[in-house]
């Protein structure tokens, strides 16, 4: 999720300043994963920033791993994060 996607640009009549309203605050990004069952999104997570190796693994070993019933199958895709010993490791 991106905070600095205000509009830069837009129109008004002839003659008249375009006025509209923007957030304003700190722009940077934000990133929410979770888990997906049949049932229900488990273990949101939300970290300030992109997500990294160390972030994942983090995420996997105490977030995920702990909401995670026996015999429960986890699916990645091919993400770079996802290809990660660490998390590997933590499941």
């Amino acid at each position: 999720m991106k905070t600095n996607l205000a509009r830069q640009r837009g129109w008004s009549r002839r003659g008249d300043r375009m006025v509209m309203n923007a957030p304003f605050g700190a722009w940077g990004t934000q990133t929410l994963i979770a888990g997906l069952s049949a049932d229900a999104l488990i273990a949101p997570w939300v970290i300030k920033g992109a997500m990294d190796g160390p972030a994942f693994a983090a995420y996997i070993e105490k977030v995920l791993v702990p909401e995670l019933v026996p015999g429960a199958v986890v699916i990645l895709d091919n993400l770079a994060t996802h290809k990660n010993f660490g998390a590997v490791k933590a499941m």
